[in-house]
């Protein structure tokens, strides 16, 4: 497993419903946590591993988050914060999110959670599930990045 950079067309598509909540899905969630840290991100969505599955993980401040076709309810509030990425790994964006979302998915298991997330958390989530509807940050408003991106990542590790 390994990351796709910028401009790899999975980035761009958009991800399927998991139906099945199995042994594959639990292991693709596992090393996509390990992928994650060991690239040093907070969050990682399936397509930046080349899988177009409703899917990402996050983890902030050891708290982690597997969520699985993830839809958000609610939102309110908005900020403004410098986002990366790890598939666009060269590129800051100053991007408006809402400060607060009410969110419904399932865990690996096939159950349905419901969460309210607040701050960075909200920030993290909304970044997600935008590579699961093919959105990048390079997408944002007067901060679109029209250069090619290095294709040179060295740096990314494999596992």
């Amino acid at each position: 497993m390994s990351l796709k950079f910028f401009p790899d067309k999975v980035l761009r598509q958009i991800c399927e419903p998991v139906k099945n909540f199995d042994a594959e899905i639990h292991e693709l969630s596992r090393k996509m946590l390990v992928l994650m840290k060991i690239n040093k991100g907070i969050g990682l969505a399936a397509p930046q591993v080349g899988i177009t599955k409703r899917l990402f993980v996050c983890e902030i401040e050891n708290k982690s988050l597997i969520l699985i076709n993830p839809r958000i309810i609610q939102t309110s509030g908005e900020s403004k914060m410098t986002e990366g990425c790890l598939s666009l790994p060269e590129i800051r964006v100053n991007i408006k999110r809402s400060n607060r979302l009410l969110l419904n998915g399932f865990n690996p298991w096939g159950k349905e959670m419901q969460y309210e997330m607040t701050g960075l958390w909200a920030r993290v989530v909304q970044h997600e599930m935008d590579h699961l509807n093919g959105i990048l940050i390079c997408d944002y408003g007067k901060n679109r990045q029209n250069k090619k991106v290095k294709k040179d990542r060295q740096d990314a590790m494999e596992i």
